[in-house]
């Protein structure tokens, strides 16, 4: 991990929120770690993926049950 490389280059030093604010999260110090960029930049990735997919599934539900339209 590096300090003193660009912000964009993966191997540089950033602050992950592990719960994140977005999310209904904390803003506190105990829920921050540094990570790699790159890490950060995956988990974030992930996270969302995993969202949108489980906003379609339910969207999916919702209309094989005839439900409430979001």
């Amino acid at each position: 991990m590096t300090f003193d490389g660009p912000p964009n280059a993966p191997e540089s030093a950033t602050v992950e929120h592990l719960h994140d604010a977005t999310m209904g999260g904390v803003r506190k110090q105990r829920h921050r770690r540094l990570a790699h960029a790159i890490c950060n930049h995956t988990r974030n990735a992930f996270r969302l993926q995993a969202e949108r997919s489980f906003q379609v599934w339910l969207q999916k539900r919702r209309d094989d049950c005839g439900g409430p339209q979001a």
